[in-house]
């Protein structure tokens, strides 16, 4: 018996407002008012020779390394500075409530990265159902089919895919807990704008130093191909963010 109610419970496929209406809850009960997070970009290699000519830098092979700093001011307002460690030159992006400015030269996998870490990790409401609907307003802009939701599995854990699964559609997959309270935290968002097909994918909420306030690692694929991996490595919760340009 045991085991058939733990089937059920795997089986069973929740509605899409009850999962963004718990996230959502996770979002508002959080305490911050502002966040800066340094960490480290990784341009892959497929973009890196054009982005670190954009940067007036010099690329060989690999990766093409840059720092990388994410500044949030609750809600909705939102800066990402990548800079080259050669030439110092900065690519920023910073989007409030979403109107989006672009300082430097044009870098389309970091405009996606800012724009949906924005969206589903800087919202937060004293509002009833305000968060959640937020949400409802991003996924819909990105046409994600919310009536349909199923089971999938992402990097090995258990998801909630919202959208339609078939290839190339947008889609929406927060992972599941195993363990109650179940946040169902962002686990990667795919959707086609004018500037390409993109899969920007949420890893790892169990660092120390961003805890669940944001995933340690995002990444951004274009069609199949990695363009950029952003890694946190220190946040900071009382940062004065009052003189931020956003």
């Amino acid at each position: 018996m045991r085991f058939l109610v733990a089937a059920l419970v795997v089986a069973y496929v929740m509605p899409t407002y009850s999962i963004l209406r718990r996230y959502a809850g996770t979002r508002d009960d959080l305490t911050l008012t502002s966040l800066k997070v340094d960490g480290t970009g990784a341009v892959a290699p497929a973009i890196a020779k054009e982005v670190a000519s954009s940067l007036s830098s010099t690329w060989v092979s690999g990766d093409l390394p840059l720092t990388a700093q994410l500044s949030i001011k609750y809600p909705g307002r939102c800066r990402l500075d990548l800079t080259s460690l050669e030439s110092n030159k900065t690519f920023t992006v910073a989007t409030s409530t979403g109107k989006k400015r672009v300082e430097g030269p044009a870098f389309a996998a970091a405009e996606v990265a800012l724009e949906e870490v924005c969206a589903l990790f800087a919202v937060k409401s004293a509002g009833e159902g305000e968060t959640r609907a937020s949400i409802e307003r991003h996924l819909s802009a990105l046409k994600v089919d919310t009536k349909l939701v199923s089971h999938a599995r992402f990097l090995g854990q258990l998801t909630f895919a919202i959208g339609n699964r078939a290839e190339g559609s947008p889609q929406y997959w927060v992972y599941r807990d195993r363990i109650p309270p179940d946040r169902f935290m962002p686990a990667r968002i795919k959707f086609t704008d004018d500037r390409g097909t993109w899969d920007v994918r949420f890893v790892d909420y169990s660092s120390a130093s961003v805890a669940d306030w944001l995933p340690r690692v995002v990444e951004v694929y274009k069609g199949q191909e990695l363009q950029l991996r952003l890694t946190a490595l220190t946040a900071d919760t009382r940062a004065d963010l009052e003189k931020t340009k956003f």
